[in-house]
């Protein structure tokens, strides 16, 4: 007992300098977190967020007035969940982006008192990711609203919706069909614009048919319901939003230290991502026409184009190729599979325009899939060349299978 007398006020001494000395370190950090967040927040404040590059700017006269400001409103979007397909955006108002109530990009319509009445519009959808969504384009030069603007221009009454989605692979907008059809929103024509994210979240994940950024839904399912899951999320979270982790990046960056480094596939596992894809894709095609079949409306299906197959690069598109480099392997051989694809190839509702912008000389893309306003006036043209070729334009009142 008495040796314990003698080394309790000990113990409990040390016990009291250890916490002081992490209480001090705590507060230490914390002081310099609150001064890095400080002074980063300054400097950010005299920079937009994500300013286009200058050369973009130079390259599509009278942008500089509308989008930096169109970056600027893409920050400010946010997600709301969406049954089956995981999320969709919030209704957002802005001067280049405007998202109805229901979660669907803005598409031009015309001036409802010079629409003639007579007859029902051709119901157009439209689905796809942000390629089709209108990501770097004004509302009305989206895909969608360019192809609802040359029908018109054709005389042809048409109601043209834009159900694309950022980030949606080609199984989500099947589904986002599906569950159109089930609360009774018949179409007439069905478009799917596919291609970039089926085949980069392959990449990604390891497997393919899956959603972009598929890990992130695995790792958040669930975790409401064990404290040590939430607890280790919160606290990297935390870690990697920090100033003090920003500081850490741009010390590495400057030593010239590489991040991490995405692994390069294999020839076989390549082989195996490639078969995913594209029978993943063939499976969706006949499924889709299935529905159409069954429901009575026409499916087009087209393949997007990307910057790795454009055959004269500007500067900054070959900056763009070069960052994507670890995904241009997969997709120049899922091209490949898809041209030689039997049951593609003998379909006349798909329609390949992952080559319609390889012979621009001119700034086409915006990064190594997004395009520019200009691009997307090309593409609407033969996506309505293709729909009149196959008379899809009087496909009005063809009648349901149910």
């Amino acid at each position: 007992m008495r040796r314990l007398a003698r080394w309790l006020p000990r113990v409990l001494a040390g016990i009291r300098t250890a916490w002081l000395l992490v209480g001090a370190t705590l507060l230490l950090i914390a002081a310099l977190e609150l001064a890095l967040r400080a002074g980063f927040w300054l400097k950010d404040m005299g920079r937009p967020q994500i300013p286009p590059d200058p050369r973009v700017l130079a390259s599509i006269p009278g942008s500089e007035s509308w989008l930096p400001l169109h970056y600027r409103e893409l920050e400010q979007l946010s997600d709301r969940w969406q049954p089956y397909v995981y999320f969709r955006q919030r209704a957002f108002t802005g001067q280049t982006i405007r998202i109805e109530p229901r979660g669907t990009r803005a598409t031009w319509e015309p001036d409802s008192s010079h629409e003639a009445k007579a007859d029902r519009p051709l119901r157009l959808l439209m689905l796809g990711g942000s390629s089709l969504w209108g990501f770097g384009a004004r509302d009305d030069r989206t895909i969608p609203s360019l192809v609802a603007r040359k029908l018109h221009d054709l005389g042809i009454h048409a109601k043209v919706e834009n159900f694309s989605e950022i980030g949606y692979v080609s199984t989500q907008e099947a589904i986002t069909l599906m569950r159109l059809l089930q609360i009774g929103h018949p179409p007439d024509v069905v478009l799917f614009f596919d291609g970039v994210n089926d085949t980069t979240s392959a990449m990604i994940e390891g497997m393919a048919t899956v959603t972009t950024n598929e890990g992130n839904r695995v790792r958040e399912f669930n975790l409401l319901q064990s404290t040590g899951r939430l607890t280790g999320a919160l606290l990297g979270n935390l870690a990697t939003s920090s100033a003090l982790y920003r500081v850490a990046i741009g010390i590495r960056t400057r030593l010239g230290i590489a991040g991490p480094v995405r692994p390069v596939p294999s020839q076989y596992r390549l082989d195996q991502l490639v078969e995913g894809v594209v029978g993943g894709y063939e499976a969706n095609v006949a499924m889709i026409e299935a529905l159409g079949r069954e429901y009575g409306f026409r499916p087009l299906l087209v393949w997007q184009p990307v910057v790795f197959s454009k055959r004269t690069l500007v500067p900054f598109e070959a900056e763009e190729a070069a960052k994507f480099h670890w995904v241009r392997p997969l997709f120049e051989e899922v091209h490949r599979r898809l041209r030689e694809s039997p049951a593609l190839k003998g379909d006349a509702a798909f329609l390949d325009l992952s080559g319609r912008l390889d012979g621009l000389e001119s700034l086409a893309y915006l990064d190594y899939c997004h395009v520019t306003e200009e691009a997307n006036e090309l593409l609407a043209t033969s996506i309505v060349e293709r729909m009149i070729e196959l008379g899809m334009d009087k496909s009005r009142a063809a009648g349901t299978g149910r």
